[in-house]
């Protein structure tokens, strides 16, 4: 082979090395930068989560308190609200013995309109309804003051 020859096969392949250096690093520097947004938005992601399951803690205890203190929310609003922060945190408590009566009694009250189907009712409506919520209140009083306490107390933040 002659030097000529030699020597413009020797230039070819160092610019195929210098060329595939360069795809290489192009492509480690754009997989580094994938990697780097993934586990920046990873950590958004588990922060927000974070920042949700404190807002709903905070909500349960908020609620929790008010249905023993503030006489503008009744014992059913109360069940209502509960149920669907607990359904969105800890579905698992629905069946602790403590705290079954919130779901029982939001199963019984469940079919009651609420917020706006409330207000379109005829008032003779809303009065039977507010009686038969009346009555479960009454029945299940104690219970239900008993496990907002308990779920006031309960450690919530210390669950997963």
């Amino acid at each position: 082979m002659s030097d000529s020859l030699m020597f413009w096969a020797t230039v070819l392949g160092l610019v195929i090395i210098v060329a595939l250096s360069w795809y290489i690093v192009v492509h480690v520097r754009a997989l580094r930068q994938q990697k780097r947004k993934r586990a920046e938005l990873q950590r958004q992601a588990e922060k927000k989560a974070r920042e949700q399951r404190q807002y709903l803690i905070d909500s349960i205890r908020v609620i929790s308190r008010a249905m023993s203190e503030d006489e503008k929310m009744t014992l059913t609003e109360g069940c209502i609200r509960l149920k669907v922060l607990l359904d969105n945190l800890m579905p698992e408590l629905h069946h602790n013995p403590d705290f079954t009566i919130i779901s029982v009694h939001y199963e019984a009250t469940r079919h009651i309109p609420y917020l706006k189907e409330w207000k379109s009712l005829e008032r003779s409506q809303q009065r039977r309804y507010r009686h038969e919520m009346d009555r479960l209140e009454q029945e299940n009083r104690a219970a239900l003051l008993l496990a907002a306490a308990k779920l006031h107390e309960y450690p919530l933040d210390r669950m997963h």
